[in-house]
């Protein structure tokens, strides 16, 4: 899957889910997810070549701040247990939901399960870490 094959792929998915995208920079695509209650998740998407030449498809979306008082991590790290694609990652300051896969093994379907499991997740994750929808 080449870039603008992966960039119609995410815009398509988007589309179907009722989100709309956003044209970050060259690597990214933004997506925002409608959720449940008239909520709202964005994923960011990023397509790196590693060191090796293979490419890699990331997802992130942040949760909260990861220093926001009275964070249950332990319980951050067992939500790793019941998710399939994605994990939940402290990065840039942030208590994020992230996935990769490597682009020779991305399908839409695929690529269409991360969205879904990282909208959903994410926005699950801050409403019990903070009870407000922030990202």
């Amino acid at each position: 899957m080449d870039k603008l094959t992966l960039e119609k792929t995410i815009r398509s998915i988007t589309e179907e889910l009722d989100g709309n995208t956003l044209d970050y920079s060259d690597n990214n695509i933004i997506a925002t997810i409608p959720l449940p209650e008239g909520r709202f998740q964005s994923i960011t998407t990023y397509l790196f070549e590693n060191p090796n030449g293979s490419k890699t498809i990331e997802f992130a979306s942040r949760v909260c701040d990861a220093d926001t008082p009275g964070i249950d991590y332990r319980h951050c790290l067992e939500v790793n247990r019941d998710l399939v694609y994605s994990k939940v990652i402290i990065q840039d300051g942030y208590i994020q939901l992230a996935a990769s896969i490597l682009v020779e093994h991305a399908t839409r379907d695929i690529i269409k399960d991360i969205i879904v499991e990282i909208a959903q997740k994410a926005d699950d994750l801050e409403m019990e870490l903070t009870g407000a929808d922030m990202h």
